[in-house]
């Protein structure tokens, strides 16, 4: 069975089968397959689709290329569950919500998604941090998990080796597009995590894939007809990506505005993050049956993070996983800074409109916060803080933003593409 059939089977819009994906699957894990092959095979599927038959097959096939994680046998006091959260620009809640649950007592094993396109990655944000191990042994990942109660890792070489090659490619040939292919990364994680209850956040907006609610809907319908496949039971959140939520976009910027809203450091919490995260995190409470109510689920989430228990429990998630305790107490010495800060103002004063969000993750990475190529080396210092929202007033003294960057005409060149992106009324 060559790849070459296998793919000009796909790019004439054939449905593949078992045996195909599967052979296709395995010469992409002993590389047999080369890079072009599966970017060839990636951009068939972008154009002409996958049914569910396909994804299913294509997460199994995945998964048999490494380890699948069973949490049976280690002595865990609380459910085991998973959150997802589809790639949003500046989206952070993954993190955010693996603390506040973790301190409600469930245990969260996460393989987790690096930089997709525009969209940022939870594991490129953790990665920001220095001492942060995002590729543990098994040994160091379970410990990780029974002591802090949420552990995050991307796939390596023992947990679904074939995705972490695919996900590469994808990154930096323009699929990452496909609906199909995100699920089936999605549940390619999920499965070999050991996982059977999920909570899925669908981001609804131009900064998203799923750009409205008609194409929300069909990914959550798509995503139902295959967990049954893999055992798990879900349920869904819809969050609005025409705006952003928080103020901070870019790797270790995004890192400080977590550690900021759990620890209440400025005195004051997001309202927008706040309200992310009670409705992510009490769908998955209500899902494993910690919570019985909405009102009690809310309730609970407020008094963790009111408390200072979900920021404890953050400190403890990293430290098992390499970073100084000291992170928690003053993180910026843990994360890399800009040579370059400053504001940008607008040409002309008045009210934020309109943002274009695409465009303003476009230009993160065009900053070095994501990847042009493969081995691009990322600049996780570089992004937007104190970011301006839909509604707010700017003017040639309220800036629209402040941009960080390595250097000047980084700097400039991110001025200009975020002014071209955020429409202002008069």
């Amino acid at each position: 069975m060559q790849p070459q059939d296998i793919i000009c089977k796909k790019r004439g819009g054939q449905k593949l089968t078992s045996a195909e994906i599967n052979a296709f699957v395995q010469g992409i894990d002993d590389w047999s397959i080369a890079d072009g092959q599966i970017a060839a095979l990636l951009m068939a599927t972008l154009i002409n689709g996958a049914d569910t038959d396909e994804i299913v097959e294509l997460v199994k096939a995945v998964v048999d290329t490494g380890m699948v994680l069973n949490w049976d046998a280690v002595d865990l006091n609380g459910p085991v569950a998973s959150v997802y959260a589809m790639p949003g620009v500046g989206d952070k809640v993954e993190i955010i919500a693996g603390a506040v649950l973790a301190a409600c007592g469930l245990y969260l094993p996460m393989l987790c998604d690096r930089m997709q396109y525009h969209t940022g990655g939870t594991m490129d944000k953790l990665d920001s941090i220095l001492g942060y191990d995002s590729r543990p042994t098994f040994a160091r990942f379970k410990k990780a998990l029974r002591d802090s109660g949420c552990a995050f890792m991307t796939s390596t070489e023992q947990f679904a080796p074939a995705d972490m090659r695919i996900q590469s490619i994808r990154d930096v040939t323009a699929t990452l597009d496909s609906l199909p292919l995100l699920i089936a990364s999605m549940l390619t994680k999920k499965v070999a995590s050991g996982i059977h209850k999920l909570t899925v956040d669908v981001k609804v907006g131009e900064g998203a894939f799923t750009k409205t609610p008609a194409e929300a809907e069909n990914c959550i319908a798509l995503i139902k007809q295959c967990l049954p496949a893999f055992g798990i039971d879900a349920n869904f959140t819809l969050s609005d990506m025409n705006g952003l939520t928080g103020q901070n976009i870019g790797n270790s910027l995004e890192i400080y505005e977590i550690w900021d809203y759990l620890t209440g450091s400025s005195g004051t919490r997001d309202a927008d993050i706040h309200a992310l995260v009670k409705r992510v995190c009490s769908a998955a409470l209500l899902l494993n049956g910690v919570c019985a109510t909405q009102d009690e689920a809310e309730a609970k989430i407020d008094a963790i993070v009111a408390s200072g228990a979900a920021a404890e429990q953050f400190g403890r998630i990293l430290s098992a996983m390499g970073v100084s305790p000291a992170f928690m107490n003053n993180p910026a010495p843990f994360l890399q800074t800009a040579a370059v800060i400053r504001p940008i103002y607008p040409d002309t004063a008045g009210t934020v409109k309109n943002m274009n969000l695409r465009w303003i993750g476009l230009s993160v990475i065009e900053m070095g916060a994501g990847r042009l190529y493969r081995e691009q080396k990322v600049d996780y210092s570089a992004g937007y803080t104190n970011m301006c929202k839909v509604g707010m007033y700017v003017s040639p003294q309220i800036p629209l933003a402040f941009v960080h960057a390595h250097d000047e005409a980084t700097a400039a060149a991110a001025a200009e593409h975020l002014k071209g992106a955020v429409q202002i009324a008069a």
